[in-house]
């Protein structure tokens, strides 16, 4: 785990820790790599796609491929990897109009604002599920990532109690959403207002297993 420039906490995908200091050209052919390769997922209609495939489309030598990736599987733990990360920077750029006055106006406020994001995305998650089946390991710390970006703006609004577990917790959170909205853009083609509010009650629900019906409210300081 690192912080981008704005402070942002995010996961390092494995490309970036075996290259750190990735040149300007090597983070170029990166981004081609990611873009050529969710490109190719969307149009391979859920066949399996090659490295080689990737690299050559996207006009990266095979010698400067392997230099960011160790092969396919690395490509797209990163394409997943940085989705998240987005997300979590998406998250954290909105505030509410108005401070919630319970956990449960703040969790329909971060559903909704989820289904913006997801909404804006759309592609990539339609891509998303194939790649998560693979149980890919910098998927999985950025979806841990994502959770404890969660607990934190709930902490921003409210005194949470002590709860085991609590950042996993709101990992899984997500992932409701994440069920949600995936089937309604793979089945509906986008994110209707009738799936934003089954997500809404879903989240809330299984808020409601761990929190009180009341927290107190942070003070407008933080303290």
């Amino acid at each position: 785990m690192n912080k981008n420039i704005s402070g942002e906490r995010r996961t390092v995908s494995r490309s970036e820790q075996r290259i750190p200091k990735l040149r300007t050209r090597g983070r170029e052919n990166r981004r081609k790599l990611l873009a050529e390769a969710e490109r190719l997922l969307l149009v391979s209609d859920g066949s399996p796609i090659k490295f080689s495939d990737v690299f050559e489309a996207a006009g990266v030598s095979r010698g400067s491929a392997y230099r960011i990736y160790i092969g396919i599987d690395d490509l797209l733990q990163d394409l997943a990897s940085e989705w998240l990360n987005n997300f979590v920077i998406y998250l954290k750029a909105a505030e509410p109009e108005e401070p919630p006055e319970t956990w449960a106006q703040l969790s329909d406020f971060v559903v909704r604002r989820a289904a913006g994001y997801w909404g804006e995305t759309a592609d990539t998650l339609r891509v998303l599920p194939r790649i998560r089946s693979s149980a890919l390991s910098s998927y999985s710390a950025a979806v841990r990532a994502v959770g404890d970006c969660l607990a934190e703006i709930f902490d921003r609004f409210f005194v949470v109690p002590e709860i085991p577990g609590w950042n996993s917790k709101m990992a899984f959170y997500t992932q409701i959403c994440d069920i949600t909205f995936a089937d309604a853009v793979r089945g509906e083609g986008h994110i209707s207002e009738q799936r934003v509010t089954e997500a809404a009650t879903l989240a809330r629900t299984y808020l409601a297993f761990y929190l009180p019906t009341w927290l107190p409210a942070r003070s407008r300081t933080g303290t």
